[in-house]
């Protein structure tokens, strides 16, 4: 039951945002409020439970793809750098600003993995550099770029200003990193 509500929450989000009420919760389950509080304290626990959820989602991705045999290291780390949880849509990047606003921990808690989540993009690339799939670089300062391209795109104050979707910003990052700028001329 508990991943049945936690469903609907999602629907509700992709809907209306975190403006939903418990009662659209309970309303859009067929069950009672009531029901809803013996799974979830409060809005912001189920909050809590869905971005929590959604990280360790990236994180077990990230794995997945890190210990993929098929993948060269050009396809893990787009695939890597493409991650959005499913459960989350975030073509309404309105919904960025309201968890910012309205769940500044869960905003944190995504803040935390922007910034310190990139073991395994530095395992790639510097096992890319190894085998001579990419070019000898300063790893360091490759994930310093990476962190702050992701911190800005992921900024919902870019949003207000930005026509496209999240998912279309994060896939021209990824084509500039794994293909860059120019025009290959031969």
């Amino acid at each position: 039951m508990k991943k049945q509500i936690q469903e609907t929450v999602l629907e509700l989000i992709v809907q209306k945002g975190l403006k939903f009420t418990m009662n659209d919760v309970a309303e859009k389950q067929g069950i009672s409020k009531r029901t809803i509080y013996e799974h979830f304290e409060s809005k912001q626990h189920m909050i809590e439970t869905i971005v929590d959820d959604a990280i360790e989602e990236v994180k077990q991705r990230e794995q997945e793809i890190f210990q993929s045999k098929e993948l060269s290291y050009k396809q893990k780390l787009a695939k890597v750098l493409s991650i959005v949880p499913s459960g989350l849509s975030f073509g309404d990047t309105a919904l960025l600003e309201q968890m910012k606003r309205f769940a500044p921990n869960e905003w944190v808690k995504v803040d935390q993995l922007l910034q310190n989540g990139w073991d395994i993009v530095q395992q790639i690339i510097e096992l890319g550099i190894e085998n001579g799939e990419f070019r000898p670089l300063d790893v360091p300062s490759v994930i310093q770029l990476l962190r702050g391209a992701s911190t800005a795109i992921f900024d919902p104050d870019f949003h207000a200003y930005n026509v496209h979707s999240l998912e279309k910003v994060v896939e021209t990052m990824v084509d500039i990193v794994t293909h860059g700028l120019m025009n290959e001329k031969e």
